[in-house]
């Protein structure tokens, strides 16, 4: 008679204590069903996006007809450029040919280097005494002309000359043409030397005047 009332009991109690728990598992399984909520952006956040925005195109994007322009550039510079080119080719031209030439001495004559002449213009460039390469400008019969004069190799003096002509400048020495012999302002005024270089060096001796 006792066992089945306390059985019963039992059951009545495991009852109760299951309808107290259910509300709390209803709720913590909807807590883990519910999602988060969206984390809000930060003011800033929204301010870049919206700058971004405003500036046009994002990066990556090609803009429009950007490789058309890039493709039409050259084409339309092209003409100017050579145009330009034959201007100043004309003008080169014309100036070489616009260049005097009469002169009366020497001291007359300058170089030009745009057209690489002699001229007698007073502004064209006037030209040291050659020491062992270089320019000469000098006047023949009414008109200024060019002698360039390259470098000459030896290993000794007597590899190199004088030569005399159209201008004093120092030459390899030859049969017909030997290295120069004599005491500097009484046998001669020019002499040449191989210089540590080894290249034919003209000089000029500073004589007093008889």
């Amino acid at each position: 008679m006792i066992a089945p009332l306390i059985a019963r009991g039992r059951r009545w109690a495991l009852t109760i204590v299951l309808a107290a728990a259910w509300p709390a598992c209803g709720d913590a399984a909807a807590t883990r069903r519910s999602p988060a909520p969206p984390r809000s952006l930060a003011p800033a956040e929204l301010a870049a996006i919206e700058g971004h925005g405003a500036r046009g195109t994002p990066r990556g994007a090609e803009p429009a007809g950007g490789a058309d322009a890039e493709d039409e550039g050259p084409s339309r510079a092209g003409p100017d450029a050579t145009a330009t080119q034959t201007d100043a080719t004309a003008a080169q031209e014309t100036a070489t040919q616009a260049l005097p030439t009469a002169c009366a001495n020497d001291a007359g004559c300058g170089y030009d280097p745009a057209s690489e002449r002699c001229g007698a213009d007073p502004r064209l460039n006037r030209q040291p005494p050659i020491t062992d390469q270089g320019i000469v400008c000098y006047c023949d019969a009414g008109a200024c002309a060019l002698l360039r004069v390259l470098p000459v190799p030896c290993e000794g003096d007597h590899d190199c000359a004088v030569a005399h002509e159209p201008r004093p400048h120092p030459a390899r020495a030859t049969r017909e043409r030997p290295h120069e012999k004599g005491r500097p302002c009484r046998d001669l005024t020019l002499s040449t030397t191989c210089e540590r270089t080894n290249i034919c060096t003209l000089r000029r001796h500073a004589c007093p005047a008889r």
